[in-house]
């Protein structure tokens, strides 16, 4: 059980780490027209969560890592259509 709770306790930590770099070097990261906090917090989430289930991924296999870290990686393709609608744009 200590396990399970010290994997929950670093895999949320990282994606929390993600989100509030991604607030602060939102700015510099993404195109202009798609800047603002909540969209860099919402990139920084996206990446911390994939590294945070890679990482955890390893424990199981390498393909494993990978095919996770891909199928983390995929919703940043919406990203664009998100931000977009919430802008109002």
């Amino acid at each position: 059980m200590r396990e399970a709770i010290v994997f929950g306790m670093i895999d949320n930590g990282v994606l929390v780490i993600g989100m509030l770099l991604g607030v602060e070097f939102g700015e510099y990261l993404l195109p202009r027209r798609y800047r603002s906090k909540a969209a860099g917090a919402a990139v920084g989430g996206f990446l911390g969560n994939a590294i945070s289930d890679g990482m955890a991924g390893l424990a199981i296999s390498l393909g494993f890592t990978v095919g996770v870290t891909i199928g983390c990686l995929i919703p940043v393709a919406v990203m664009p259509l998100v931000v977009r609608r919430a802008g109002g744009q």
